[in-house]
């Protein structure tokens, strides 16, 4: 969704660096399912030539820079960040600006990082982590364009041309769609360049939400030694009212070491190296996720040990004492996350992507001192049910990769 071009310039005027981050507010959900992983090929390509800059050239200025210049596509959005000496950000800014706006994309390259993402294809599936979290989206919300891997498919990427994407960029990355963060000592002459970049040509549709599915999906693989599930309820949107509360919810349940999760099968059972909860938002919908990989002879005990947790969570089992605790990481986090100049810049961008606001630690404080013990309770009442669980798990053949409690489908 367009809102104009964004820009959030942060003062830091004792730092000795800059953060610079650009957002195009369109990302892999956004694609037509026939050109489904065209941003992320895109995203490969900006970098390898733009502006009047060759490959060798960036690559140069770059490691120049410090070589902390980062490029990433979401299901939302595409961007390039920067945390490089403050009086080398103007040249960091030209970059990022001619990257993303005036990328040169030769068929000889287009072909080149083809490779390289194939080669990604083949990382992800040889990671049964990635392979469970990308089966989870698919098992819980199908085949709609939020559950798709950002990488997309396999053969249509192989088959992307160079016109087709040079196509995509002109009607995608234009000015409206673009959100500029600059954490810095003094604002960069380059910002005057905002006037000149190009207006995008085609609008995007805002998301539907997606309908929910239940049921676990399984992928049994030879030379597995453990099973790795990712466990998904649904959540809430990113700029919904009860965020703040999701988030003491989660903390509680498995964000930290003395989470519920943490402390039952880690530190009690001994069943796990790692157990955890996370959250993921779009602007539509959300899920609540609980991961965890345990050695296949004590799947049994883990999973008995997982749902025990679950389902006394829903039941509001949930003491007063651990949301004090679980308010006070997030506070403690809220001051973390913003030290630095490129923590900063990602604070304001995530604030701004999720809820259309500037990072500001007092407002978000002041949210998370009226999450009260009762609004945890009645939240996990509301989101935590076994009878709609869904998710995806990895592990060995004859493994019980599924209690029989749960609907099981085949991946």
């Amino acid at each position: 969704m367009e809102t104009g071009p964004v820009l959030i310039v942060e003062p830091a005027p004792h730092s000795r660096t800059a953060a610079i981050g650009a957002w195009i507010r369109s990302g892999s959900a956004d694609e037509p399912a026939e050109l489904a992983g065209i941003t992320h090929l895109l995203e490969h390509l900006l970098l390898r030539r733009c502006g009047h800059r060759s490959s060798e050239q960036i690559a140069e200025l770059i490691d120049a820079l410090g070589g902390a210049l980062d490029a990433f596509t979401t299901r939302e959005a595409c961007a390039i960040t920067a945390h490089v000496p403050a009086d080398r950000q103007s040249e960091a800014l030209g970059l990022i600006l001619a990257a993303l706006f005036e990328p040169t994309l030769l068929a000889e390259d287009v072909r080149l990082e083809q490779k390289v993402v194939d080669a990604e294809f083949d990382l992800v599936q040889d990671s049964p982590v990635e392979v469970a979290a990308e089966r989870a989206l698919e098992a819980c919300w199908g085949e709609h364009p939020l559950a798709r891997p950002v990488l997309g498919n396999r053969e249509r990427v192989s088959r992307l041309r160079s016109d087709e994407l040079q196509r995509f960029h002109r009607e995608r990355f234009g000015l409206e769609r673009l959100l500029l963060v600059l954490v810095s000592p003094t604002p960069p002459e380059a910002i005057d360049a905002l006037a000149s970049l190009p207006h995008v040509l085609q609008p995007t549709p805002p998301h539907a939400c997606p309908a929910w599915r239940h049921g676990i999906l399984v992928e049994e693989r030879d030379g597995l030694e453990q099973i790795y599930a990712n466990l998904v309820l649904p959540g809430l949107a990113s700029a919904d009212d009860e965020a703040m509360t999701l988030a003491v919810l989660h903390q509680l349940l498995g964000g930290g070491a003395s989470s519920r999760l943490f402390r039952e099968l880690r530190d009690r059972l001994g069943l796990v190296y790692e157990v955890e909860s996370a959250t993921y938002s779009t602007s539509t919908a959300g899920l609540l996720e609980v991961t965890f990989s345990c050695p296949a002879r004590q799947s049994g005990k883990c999973w008995d040990a997982v749902l025990g947790v679950l389902d006394r969570v829903a039941a509001g089992g949930i003491t007063d004492r651990e949301v004090v605790l679980a308010k006070q990481a997030i506070g403690s986090g809220l001051v973390l996350g913003a030290e630095g100049a490129d923590a900063l810049m990602e604070a304001h961008a995530g604030e701004f992507l999720a809820r259309g606001v500037r990072f500001d630690v007092a407002r978000l404080r002041e949210e998370l001192e009226q999450v009260t013990p009762e609004r945890v309770r009645a939240l996990g009442r509301r989101l935590i049910d076994l009878s709609i669980l869904s998710g995806a798990v990895c592990g060995p053949h004859g493994t019980l990769l599924v209690p029989a409690s749960l609907t099981r489908r085949v991946a």
